[in-house]
């Protein structure tokens, strides 16, 4: 990269190993002085930590599912969690660990599924109250500055009701793997005028308080109450975009259906990274 002398990176990488993995690219690109697009190495950081983005949230007031973490299978329970839970490694993405068997209804399925994914992921596990309602994902691009907000992409929402039951509207690794194809996705969904605003107004809120830069990607469950709530935070989402294949990320889609290109999308993500370091 010395050699190179790029004019801006454009960081794709995951990283390699370790709760921060997300994080390494951006802290080489800054041990170096080289500009980058996309998020700090503290915003990729908290963003891959499932807790501490929930935490950092709630102090701002936006609404996520409540939880509790478990460092080992003995831990005891948060009494006013109410079930069913769902259980989620702290530090993954893609769905990482994530299945229908992650939904728990009693203590006695909680202590086992938790037993087994302590044992593979080595991690500590998340487990959260699940909510058995919509699931929207909202991606955008740009960034805050003067007279400037980021853009919010056409709100995307997984269509459960062409899912296998037994997949129990969780969208894990199956699910995206097994199942997955574009005739399960509703973009842009159906929603009322003043659930759109809530959506695109809590998006910009969330990206503001991670400090997700030039583009990102925010996922929400709508309850039974009318709520919306956080599930998480992509500020790296994946822009697999094959249509021979039917194989699409959720972000780029979002971008199509919007009527940009792949090389649209890329340019303007790129764009706004050039402008935020202001190189133009």
């Amino acid at each position: 990269m010395k050699k190179i002398k790029p004019t801006i990176v454009f960081n794709r990488a995951e990283g390699v190993r370790g709760e921060s993995r997300e994080s390494h690219i951006p802290a080489f690109c800054e041990m170096l002085g080289i500009p980058y697009v996309g998020a700090g190495i503290m915003s990729t950081a908290i963003c891959l930590d499932k807790p501490t983005t929930k935490k950092i949230l709630e102090f701002h007031g936006v609404k996520t599912a409540s939880f509790m973490v478990f460092l080992t299978v003995k831990d005891e329970i948060d009494s006013k969690l109410k079930y069913p839970l769902i259980l989620k490694p702290s530090h993954e993405g893609s769905s990482m660990g994530i299945n229908e068997d992650n939904v728990v209804q009693n203590e006695k399925a909680l202590r086992k599924k938790l037993a087994e994914m302590i044992e593979v992921y080595n991690q500590p596990i998340l487990a959260e109250e699940f909510i058995d309602g919509r699931e929207f994902s909202v991606g955008f691009y740009g960034n805050f500055g003067k007279d400037e907000k980021p853009v919010v992409l056409p709100i995307f929402e997984v269509d459960f009701s062409k899912f296998d039951p037994k997949l129990g509207k969780v969208l894990g690794q199956r699910a995206k793997t097994i199942y997955d194809t574009s005739d399960n996705y509703l973009c842009p969904a159906k929603v009322s005028k003043k659930l759109k605003n809530e959506i695109v107004e809590t998006t910009l809120r969330v990206a503001k308080i991670l400090e997700s830069r030039d583009w990102g990607r925010v996922d929400y469950r709508y309850n039974e109450k009318g709520e919306l709530v956080f599930l998480e935070i992509n500020p790296l989402p994946g822009i697999d975009f094959d249509a021979a294949e039917d194989d699409y990320s959720f972000y780029p889609y979002m971008w199509m259906k919007a009527n940009y290109s792949f090389d649209d999308m890329i340019k303007l993500i790129i764009s706004a990274g050039l402008k935020r370091n202001k190189i133009i």
